[in-house]
């Protein structure tokens, strides 16, 4: 009789101990699982409202298994308790003060968005007085004073709206490096909300539309070109980097797809366009000095237009007067090529890779030819004076002995 109460008991407390140790087991999954919820969470959220459900969820997690404390301890090695919720509350503040990041981003986009549309409306008015003004058959002094004033105006707006606008891709740009390359339908709607509240899109083709239009109305230098072609360069870039990204978002969208591409095609018909004006500009400069010039719109045809006026020029040394000849060569050479082209044109073609400097150098060789072609002109003048010189002077002698010679011998 007692072997069987022995045996029963002993059965009671291997059935018990089996029981404690799979609510053990299971007390660990549970925490376990839990945890790794949280952790998910945490990487999901889109929102200060999410944060909040998250600050929760850790806080009663916490208070659940805080008296299982132990046995977590044990089973967590070689993490423990507090190590776990550590882990979990630092990835949840860095997120937290990612999101608070991005709300104020969004703000400020919201505020850019609105100084953006005042700028645009009044680059629209500007626009249409200096088209306007350009247009007039007749200026006055106050009319070409008035062009001067608002051509300024407009290239201030229009800097401060580009600098709006890039702040405004700038914003996206820091939401993207912040976001994993593979992006959840959560930080998707956050991405494609922040950018329909900028109205991103439209206002990178207006920034770009509305430079492009500037340089067709008014008379920009090589300074102007200069800073253009930098902002340009630095914004295209900007945009590279987040283009493809966009393309991502909106995987599914065949419109938003079509209105990145349409950017980038505007991107380079800016840099073309800017070109075209530049190398127009410098054709400009040779015929207001009635140097004629063909017209040429990069670096290949500019130095092969160059090079066969200076031989025509050359090969006529000898049919034309030697006045008109020499007029030619310091019109060209001394009021356009140095004086303008070369000191303040030709910098910005170098530094924009419009022109290389064995190009430059093949011009500079070719005027050094003409010159030298021009110096038996000047030679032969002198060769003439010197000979006059010689010649006065022989006859002057001539005449003093002659008339030396004539006077009668005294005795």
């Amino acid at each position: 009789m007692k072997t069987k109460i022995f045996l029963v008991a002993l059965f009671l407390v291997a059935i018990s101990s089996s029981i404690f140790a799979q609510s053990d087991y299971e007390t660990v999954q549970n925490f376990k699982r839990q945890h790794k919820q949280i952790t998910e969470t945490i990487k999901n959220a889109v929102s200060p409202d999410d944060c909040n459900i998250i600050e929760e969820k850790i806080n009663n997690l916490r208070n659940e298994f805080e008296g299982n404390k132990a046995l977590l301890d044990k089973a967590l090695y070689p993490d423990n308790f507090e190590s776990s919720f550590e882990k979990i509350e630092s990835a949840f503040q860095s997120k937290r003060t990612d999101l608070a990041q991005i709300n104020i981003l969004t703000t400020q986009v919201g505020t850019l968005q609105e100084q953006v549309l005042v700028l645009n409306q009044k680059n629209e008015e500007l626009m249409k007085r200096i088209s306007d003004l350009t247009l007039k058959s007749e200026k006055d002094q106050a009319d070409i004073a008035n062009l001067k004033k608002l051509v300024s105006q407009l290239r201030g707006n229009i800097n401060q709206r580009d600098l709006l606008v890039r702040d405004l891709v700038d914003s996206l740009l820091v939401e993207f490096i912040k976001s994993p390359q593979e992006m959840t339908q959560k930080e998707r709607r956050v991405i494609i909300t922040k950018i329909n509240k900028g109205n991103l899109f439209n206002n990178i083709k207006r920034t770009i539309e509305d430079n492009i239009r500037f340089t067709n109305v008014t008379q920009m230098t090589a300074d102007d070109f200069s800073k253009m072609k930098k902002q340009q360069r630095n914004f295209d870039k900007v945009w590279k980097q987040i283009g493809p990204r966009l393309s991502s978002v909106y995987l599914k969208e065949k419109n938003k797809k079509l209105e990145i591409s349409q950017i980038d095609t505007l991107f380079v018909q800016w840099n073309n366009q800017m070109n075209n004006e530049i190398w127009r500009s410098i054709h400009s400069l040779f015929m207001e000095k009635n140097i004629n010039l063909i017209s040429f719109n990069n670096s290949n045809q500019f130095v092969e237009k160059v090079c066969s006026f200076i031989d025509e020029q050359i090969k006529d040394l000898d049919v034309k007067s030697t006045d008109e000849s020499e007029e030619i060569f310091h019109t060209f050479t001394d009021s356009v090529y140095f004086k303008t082209v070369e000191k303040k044109w030709i910098p910005v073609l170098l530094e924009n890779n419009m022109m290389t400097q064995t190009e430059k150098d093949l011009i500079d060789g070719k005027i050094n030819e003409w010159k030298n072609e021009m110096t038996p002109s000047y030679a032969y003048l002198g060769f003439i004076i010197v000979g006059v010189i010689i010649i006065a002077a022989v006859l002057y002698a001539y005449k003093k002995t002659k008339k030396a010679s004539s006077k009668p011998v005294t005795s």
